[in-house]
């Protein structure tokens, strides 16, 4: 038997000094999606208007969210912004800005006839989670679960619909975002208390001059008003 081995090399993509690439994946709705045809959500616009403000042109790259920081680490993008949260073991790798969006806590989702209201009575039942998103690596601590790591959200709501998951942990907001199309009383969720997932940029760490660039313009964004109408815009507030 021959075996194959793929690995994952990044396009370059930068045309000028005057571009600005932006690391992001189209899988995380409503942070970062396709619609239409084209890469949208609340993260991308923060992206747009960050490289604005930098003078700097937004050339979004798309790709599977584990890819991120190591794209990032091989100066195939100059920043990451893909709802990604500040945890010890990124930090030793990259940078990160403030978070521009906090307090999306995280919830258990499941069928309406599922009794899944706490982390205890997840307890030896198939748990699905996006891989390495917050969920992901909080609830491997625990030990005590089935969990599934599937890639996308739109994955996870479909097992969870089609019985082959008792439930789907993942961030609030990522929850609302799907009820807006569904029937809301086939589902129900729980909050878990003290879990939250957070946003922030991320940048090489050998790139301080950027992030500073970038934390000041999140700052004016903050000052202005723009991130409160972008929160908005997204339903995130």
């Amino acid at each position: 038997m021959t075996l194959l081995f793929f690995v994952y090399k990044p396009q370059e993509t930068r045309n000028s000094s005057e571009d600005l690439i932006v690391g992001t994946n189209s899988e995380f709705v409503p942070f970062s999606f396709i619609e239409n045809g084209e890469i949208v959500g609340f993260d991308i616009d923060v992206a747009k208007e960050v490289c604005l403000r930098l003078k700097k042109n937004c050339v979004l790259k798309d790709m599977p969210f584990d890819a991120l920081i190591p794209d990032l680490s091989f100066g195939n993008v100059d920043f990451i912004a893909a709802g990604m949260s500040w945890t010890e073991e990124r930090a030793k790798r990259v940078s990160f800005t403030e978070p521009y969006l906090s307090h999306d806590p995280l919830v258990i989702f499941s069928l309406s006839n599922q009794d899944n209201t706490t982390l205890d009575s997840l307890a030896g039942k198939t748990v699905v989670v996006n891989e390495g998103y917050t969920a992901d690596l909080f609830l491997t601590e625990r030990g005590d679960l089935d969990l599934i790591r599937l890639s996308a959200p739109a994955d996870a709501f479909l097992a969870v619909m089609h019985g082959r998951a008792d439930a789907f942990v993942t961030a609030e907001s990522t929850v609302n975002s799907f009820l807006e199309n569904q029937d809301s009383t086939m589902y129900r969720y729980h909050v878990i208390e003290g879990v939250d997932e957070n946003c922030a940029i991320v940048v090489s760490k050998n790139k301080p001059i950027l992030l500073e660039n970038i934390q000041s313009a999140l700052y004016a964004m903050e000052n202005d008003g723009t991130m409160d109408r972008l929160k908005h815009k997204w339903k995130l507030q």
